[in-house]
């Protein structure tokens, strides 16, 4: 099912309004969490997988805590 929309101006960035019934059959309300993924010519917008999210911001944290740990280990 398609419906056209139109880009509007939030800042520097150009946002797209989802119809609410879209939002209310995937489940999303504002403040939630997407990936977007270009997909051949598309722009595809799925729920973030927030285990992924939460483990790569752990990911970052560790390594900014123990760099100077981890650059003698990768010598």
């Amino acid at each position: 099912m398609a419906r056209a929309t139109k880009l509007s101006k939030q800042g520097n960035s150009l946002g797209v309004r989802i119809p609410k019934d879209y939002l209310e059959k995937l489940g999303l309300s504002q403040g939630d969490a997407v990936n977007l993924s270009l997909r051949e010519g598309h722009i595809e917008i799925s729920r973030a997988d927030d285990d992924y999210n939460r483990a790569m911001d752990l990911g970052k944290e560790c390594a900014a805590r123990y760099r100077h740990t981890l650059a003698k280990l990768a010598k």
